[in-house]
């Protein structure tokens, strides 16, 4: 297929927005640039994002440090609205927040269809919401004023030292004083809050600990259990090429398994080696005898296999879970190896495309490398490594992938030893109350083949805190732009979010009736 045709493809490939973490191997930062659908449709395709929204950043004065009382610095943090339909403060009409996260900077498509609370902005016309976006600390920073810090020339420890979430969710609430009076809102206005991912996190967490401020709360697919070492994610890899509705099947994920612990055993001999590299075009057979090399290759997949990103439209060869399996489980490809290097090659052209535009981005300084900000906040609060342990039911080439492997990054970009890590990790826990938060009107909805759905809340806390499990998802796909294409059950998810939310707004309390407005 022409060039083109890749690149209009790769604007609708794993449009999640995903979570990060320290300097990983190939396929793992491709994965993270390909999930920014941002990125992709703005950079890839030479155009703006979605339909060329107006411009609407704006900024607000926000506190560097809200936990030191002696410290008078301030910033411009940006944020975005969508007033098109916004029915006035003398109404009933809700307040749509849309917490920024990690990643890369909104833009002025996220208050018209982006990946990031597409399904709030969606519903905008019908209730007549006024709608915001706030960026994330740090995340955010469209300039130097629009940082906490004005420049990054101090180590880590004290130029990362305002990043956290507990820093986001109290910007969250310097964010709803400023805008209460900004825009003359009253009681009246009940604020809710949308999230995916880590933002969806934040989401949640607002309604726990400022009820007084967000009247209700929709968290997407959000593992707000921190756990150091996450061996369930790549074990729900494993589950997520069985799941049938989008393609997969028992064969397929055992082949996948057995092709990467051949690889292993293959590690072991000169032979076997030299059969590797010539098969998989490898810089040699001694190159292989390194276990760093090893592990770049082959420890988190010797292709992109996406679940967390998964996208049973997209068109591209291999790129989802049922193109990957049709090529896993078809005898005429020879053993699981071969089978293993037919979906790579079936990768390259678009995989090398990508991995083209995300350097040519980066030495022009487009896209910004994010890692860093992740990287301390897995050091610092959230742990989020995810390991192939093993004796695990990690698909990918066992022993190569290891907590070790991940968490001497905290020691060495920042001085934080894994006992920290750890200690900081359970601190988190306690804060934020884990898989039990004492809260209300919280909905909690999770995709079945996401891998960070085994850290999320999936069995309800209490009956003012339900949960959803949407089949066959990934990653808050509903939350993503609406297209003719979308699941079933995404569609049907958006249906049973509104109905929640629409349920919690017109609750009796004196702060109003909430009406929805039928379209003509």
């Amino acid at each position: 297929a022409p060039l083109t045709n890749t690149m209009a493809a790769l604007a609708v490939l794993l449009p999640a927005a995903v979570l990060s973490i320290a300097p990983r191997g190939k396929y793992y930062h491709l994965q993270q640039y390909l999930s920014s659908r941002s990125a992709l449709q703005g950079e890839l395709l030479g155009k703006g994002e979605e339909s060329s929204p107006p411009p609407s950043l704006r900024f607000f004065t926000q506190r560097q440090d809200h936990f030191d009382g002696s410290n008078p610095t301030t910033w411009q943090q940006a944020y975005y609205v969508n007033d098109t339909f916004w029915k006035g403060p003398e109404s009933n009409a809700p307040v749509f927040l849309c917490v920024g996260g990690e990643g890369p900077p909104l833009t002025p498509a996220v208050v018209v269809n982006s990946v990031h609370c597409s399904n709030a902005v969606d519903w905008l016309q019908e209730t007549g919401a006024l709608f915001f976006a706030v960026e994330h600390r740090y995340y955010g920073c469209h300039n130097t004023s629009a940082c906490p810090v004005q420049d990054f020339k101090d180590p880590p420890t004290k130029s990362l030292h305002y990043l956290s979430s507990r820093q986001a969710l109290a910007d969250l609430a310097q964010f709803h004083s400023f805008a209460t009076k900004e825009y003359s809102l009253s009681s009246s206005n009940k604020w809710v809050s949308f999230g995916g991912s880590y933002p969806g996190m934040l989401a949640g967490w607002f309604r726990v600990k400022f009820p007084h401020l967000v009247h209700a709360a929709v968290a997407s697919s959000a593992p707000v259990h921190p756990k150091v070492e996450m061996s369930e994610y790549n074990d729900w890899v494993r589950y997520a090429y069985t799941v049938e509705s989008v393609g997969g099947s028992e064969a397929c994920s055992q082949n996948i398994a057995d092709g990467h612990a051949t690889i292993g055993t293959l590690f072991g001999s000169d032979e076997g080696r030299t059969r590797l590299a010539s098969l998989f075009q490898l810089p040699s057979a001694d190159w292989l005898k390194e276990r760093a090399n090893q592990r770049d290759f082959a420890g988190e997949g010797v292709a992109y296999f996406p679940s967390q990103g998964n996208d049973p439209a997209c068109t591209m060869a291999a790129c989802n879970i049922e193109r990957i399996c049709a090529i896993m489980t078809d005898d005429k490809q020879g053993d699981n190896v071969s089978r293993l290097q037919r979906v790579r090659a079936s990768q390259s052209e678009w995989v090398e495309a990508a991995q083209k535009q995300m350097h040519k981005e980066a030495s022009s300084g487009g896209y910004r490398d994010f890692a860093d900000y992740w990287g301390w906040q897995t050091c610092t609060e959230f742990g989020f490594y995810q390991t192939c342990d093993v004796g695990s039911k990690c698909p990918y080439t066992q022993g190569l992938d290891l907590l070790n492997d991940q968490i001497k990054m905290c020691q060495e970009s920042f001085n934080i030893s894994a006992e920290t890590v750890a200690a900081n990790v359970e601190f988190s826990n306690v804060y934020y109350g884990s898989l039990a938060p004492v809260a209300s009107r919280i909905l909690w909805p999770n995709g079945e083949v996401d891998p960070w759905s085994t850290l999320s809340i999936l069995k309800s806390p209490s009956e003012q805190q339900p949960t959803l499990w949407v089949k066959g998802a990934s990653h808050h796909a509903w939350t993503h732009e609406t297209l003719p294409s979308d699941q079933p059950s995404v569609e049907e998810a958006r249906l049973a979010i509104r109905k929640q939310v629409t349920t919690w707004l017109d609750e009796e309390g004196g702060m109003g009736h909430f009406e929805i407005v039928s379209e003509q």
